[in-house]
């Protein structure tokens, strides 16, 4: 059975990059102990689920919280730690000063 996750991107065409290690931030939906739990990930996304065989189901909503209408597919290459540096959302930072 496929695992479920959710993203929620920006922009769908530049932070969902297909076909290459990208990180995301990701909610795990799978039913259990860990729904709901936030993971920081490397992996690769595709908008074709067929193309990403083994691949896991990917949910993408915009930052405010629409749903995209086709599920994508995700493969996470491995966990890339509990934080990572930078400044969350620093693009929204830097266009308000």
């Amino acid at each position: 059975m496929a695992k479920e996750y959710l993203v929620f991107v920006e922009d769908i065409k530049k932070e969902l990059l297909e076909g290459r290690e990208i990180l995301l931030t990701i909610k795990d939906l799978t039913p259990g102990k860990r729904k709901y739990e936030n993971r920081i990930v490397k992996a690769i996304v595709s908008s074709l689920p067929d193309k990403l065989p083994g691949g896991d189901i990917l949910r993408v909503r915009s930052w405010t919280g629409v749903l995209y209408p086709k599920p994508w597919a995700i493969k996470i290459v491995e966990e890339a730690g509990e934080v990572v540096p930078g400044i969350p959302h620093g693009e929204t930072l830097l266009k308000s000063q």
